[in-house]
């Protein structure tokens, strides 16, 4: 079995739906016994919907055919979009169009992939499921950053390589009387007096560039993150170590 994953990660739940159930085994054998993924195999669009609305689902991607009886790839790529905006859809089809492929695209779709012969398609189409499933992965992982971000009773700010706020949650803001949106893009010094900066640039600033994301001494509850282009620093609040 080769695969990019590792022990503690979990292995790629998919959801495969074609009406050829012939081709739902050889593709469902590849991805599990090369790949190691999980698959659920279904053969019609009213099945893959009923997978993906069950409250336990953890489909982390879907794998489609084009042309099946009662409802098309397109029309299931549709239905999913209402419910599921940013899962991953993969439509695989032996049916290969300019037409088919823009509808596709319209609709949302993350791949479009056409059927071949062989088993290298199989491959192809494993490399494209891992990399939509990774892209989705790293997209919740900053959704759930972000919500602690902003619930965090701490006060946290990010600075760009600038020094002006790129990113403010409310509980630093409340720190300094402002609203978030009034001191993104501002420079961070518009919001200490002239002797708390003298001492931030001194001590606080060097500190975080010398320590590589690690914290610098603080006297209350703001933390402020130095952002360059090529990594992120974070450290605690230069006010708060005023």
């Amino acid at each position: 079995m080769t695969t990019g994953y590792g022990d503690s990660e979990p292995r790629p739940r998919v959801l495969h739906v074609d009406d050829d159930e012939s081709f739902l085994d050889l593709v469902a054998a590849f991805l599990v016994d090369r790949h190691g993924f999980e698959v659920v195999s279904v053969s019609t669009v009213g099945e893959g919907l009923d997978v993906l609305a069950d409250a336990d689902c953890s489909v982390e991607c879907v794998v489609s055919d084009y042309e099946m009886p009662g409802a098309d790839g397109l029309e299931f790529l549709r239905r999913v979009r209402e419910v599921a905006p940013d899962l991953p859809f993969v439509l695989y089809t032996g049916r290969g169009s300019e037409s088919v492929a823009a509808d596709a695209i319209a609709a949302g779709v993350t791949e479009y992939i056409q059927k071949e012969t062989g088993t290298a398609q199989y491959a192809v189409l494993a490399n494209r499921i891992e990399q939509a499933v990774d892209r989705y992965r790293a997209d919740r992982r900053a959704d759930r950053r972000a919500v602690a971000l902003e619930s965090a009773r701490e006060g946290i700010a990010l600075l760009d390589a600038d020094g002006r706020f790129e990113y403010v949650n409310p509980a630093y803001a409340a720190l300094y009387q402002h609203e978030p949106q009034t001191l993104r893009g501002a420079d961070w010094r518009t919001v200490h007096p002239d002797s708390a900066v003298e001492h931030i640039e001194s001590e606080v600033l060097p500190a975080v560039d010398a320590d590589g994301g690690g914290a610098a001494p603080r006297r209350d509850s703001g933390r402020t993150g130095r952002r360059s282009p090529r990594r992120s620093r974070s450290a605690r609040s230069p006010a708060a170590a005023t």
